[in-house]
């Protein structure tokens, strides 16, 4: 059993880079405009909270709501997504984000050539699936295919293990380079202010702080059981300023990314 291709679990604010895909996208909210956390969300019955709650972000723009992992922004991304001139549907907001989660590759298998679970993503609750809860599911090389797709600003590639296959006098059979799977095309300044976030991310850890490179990433804490630890999640890719290596890492009932 292969944890890497056929273990499913919540993404968590892994995420939350959909969301802001399809906000800016949706016009919902732009690279300029900001977001005000309390640290709960009222719009809703049983108003879900940030994970800073009883304090809150404050005002936040798209790159700082990245950088915090502020939920409200995303609970309010999610909210807004799913609005029907003043009325929210949740049916709505979950389409949508569905939409923005398949650009990313996060609605098939990655294309590797070995046993590998279908991902699922959430068909309930559009504002807490905007944070990566609600019933998405995805396996961990899913996650790699989505973050290879947020280090090049829009190109999903189906994924392979396998170089080439020659024959026994080396004779190349077939090559096996990466396909391309679709393209996002979205202002650069939207994929800007993605990767800003994530960077900040990274530069708020102390322990990133002697690295030699530059990474940028973004963490996710899942919770999937009240009876059992959230799982521990972060995706990333570097060097920053021209990335050459993405990873996403999973380690499921670890507690906190």
């Amino acid at each position: 059993y292969n944890y890497a291709t056929q273990q499913k679990t919540a993404p968590g604010s892994t995420f939350k880079i959909v969301s802001a895909t399809a906000g800016l996208t949706e016009g919902v909210i732009t690279t300029d405009s900001t977001i005000y956390c309390g640290g709960i969300f009222d719009k809703l019955d049983h108003p879900p909270k940030c994970w800073i709650y009883p304090s809150g972000h404050g005002s936040l723009n798209i790159t700082g709501g990245i950088r915090n992992s502020c939920n409200v922004f995303f609970y309010e991304v999610g909210y807004r997504l799913g609005l029907l001139g003043n009325s929210y549907s949740s049916e709505t907001g979950l389409e949508k984000l569905a939409t923005y989660a398949d650009m990313y590759g996060l609605t098939e298998k990655s294309g590797i050539e070995i046993a590998e679970s279908e991902p699922s993503v959430s068909d309930q609750d559009a504002v807490r699936s905007a944070i990566g809860q609600g019933s998405h599911s995805y396996t961990t090389v899913g996650l790699a295919r989505y973050v290879t797709t947020v280090a090049n600003s829009g190109t999903c590639y189906n994924l392979s293990l396998i170089d080439k296959t020659t024959d026994s006098s080396g004779n190349l059979l077939e090559d096996y380079s990466a396909t391309v799977r679709n393209t996002i095309d979205m202002p650069q300044s939207y994929w800007n202010a993605i990767h800003l976030g994530m960077r900040q991310v990274v530069q708020d850890k102390s322990y990133y702080a002697n690295l030699g490179v530059n990474v940028a990433g973004k963490t996710g804490t899942a919770q999937e059981s009240k009876s059992r630890p959230n799982h521990s999640l972060f995706i990333c890719y570097a060097p920053y300023e021209k990335p050459e290596i993405a990873i996403a890492t999973r380690i499921a009932y670890g507690y906190t990314s």
